[in-house]
């Protein structure tokens, strides 16, 4: 009888807020006959020397999925922890997740960008005219991302940031005026394109669905495709199994690979299960990977 093949999923409490990939994810790959393991981030722990989790041996899973960051207080440490484990087992590996989040590896296909930690360094870019889209570099699910149209809003704006932000790093991009008609968001799986659909603001600036952003079934033109495609193959190369890619053609908005949601909303436009098309295309990618023998 062959062996049953396993994956693990590793989530934590704040992940299971932001969508419903925890539950989506695993209930399509056990539909796909998988053995479903899921354990909690700060789990990870190392015994007797190796990487250990109290229910499963990581060791034993043929995939390794890593679904958000846990908590912030433990994420360098559990990183190095599991950076041990043999990465090709990884939907996302350790090192993707380390370097990807942050919103800078495709800055030739961005916006205007600048990036610092000295307030009058952005001021003084800021200064320079036009309108400014202040964020936080590797946030996500569109907090803390303000529209500031001239100096003085600037300021204000940037004094908070980097209040609240302890003097962090911040970024600020060239304002889009064309993302008020929309932004695409495609999920991608393997390098595979699952899917693409709309997201018009409702305030022409934040289109996230839980900010209320208009959503719609579409398409990519020839030129989006090849701009997602080649983002796609890079993600592949840098081990992002799973990831949103974020357009306002030409420009590219942003990359999500930690837990990056979607796949509902895509479902019902499409009215077909977007995850087990998930599922499907990760099992693929492993056993091109893998070769004949597999793991």
């Amino acid at each position: 009888m062959p062996r049953q093949p396993e994956i693990l999923f590793l989530i934590g409490d704040s992940e299971k807020a932001r969508n419903d990939n925890h539950i989506c994810l695993p209930a399509a790959f056990r539909g796909l006959g998988w053995q479903v393991h899921i354990a909690a981030h700060e789990s990870v722990r190392i015994s007797a020397n190796s990487i250990a989790l109290p229910d499963v041996e990581p060791d034993q899973c043929d995939l390794i999925w890593l679904l958000g960051f846990g908590r912030a207080t433990t994420f360098f440490d559990r990183m190095q922890l599991l950076r041990q484990l043999e990465q090709s087992r990884f939907v996302t590996t350790v090192d993707a997740l380390m370097y990807l989040h942050g919103k800078h590896r495709w800055l030739q296909h961005m916006p205007e960008t600048h990036t610092s930690a000295d307030l009058q360094h952005l001021l003084g870019v800021i200064r320079q005219g036009g309108e400014w889209v202040i964020k936080p570099p590797a946030g996500s699910y569109g907090r803390d991302i303000r529209l500031v149209r001239n100096e003085s809003e600037a300021r204000t704006a940037l004094h908070e940031y980097f209040r609240e932000t302890d003097d962090g790093y911040c970024m600020i991009q060239r304002f889009l005026p064309q993302i008020a008609e929309g932004e695409k968001r495609t999920i991608i799986a393997a390098g595979r394109i699952i899917g693409s659909y709309l997201r018009v603001p409702s305030d022409e600036l934040l289109a996230n669905v839980n900010a209320q952003a208009a959503v719609s079934a579409t398409s990519l033109t020839s030129a989006e495709s090849d701009l997602v495609n080649a983002i796609a193959r890079d993600l592949t190369e840098l081990g992002a199994g799973f990831a949103t890619i974020d357009t306002v053609y030409p420009h590219l908005i942003e990359v999500n690979v930690a837990n990056p949601g979607g796949l509902a909303t895509l479902s019902a436009l499409l009215d077909r299960d977007c995850a087990a098309a998930t599922a499907e295309a990760l099992i693929d990618g492993l056993s091109a990977a893998s070769g004949p023998t597999g793991h």
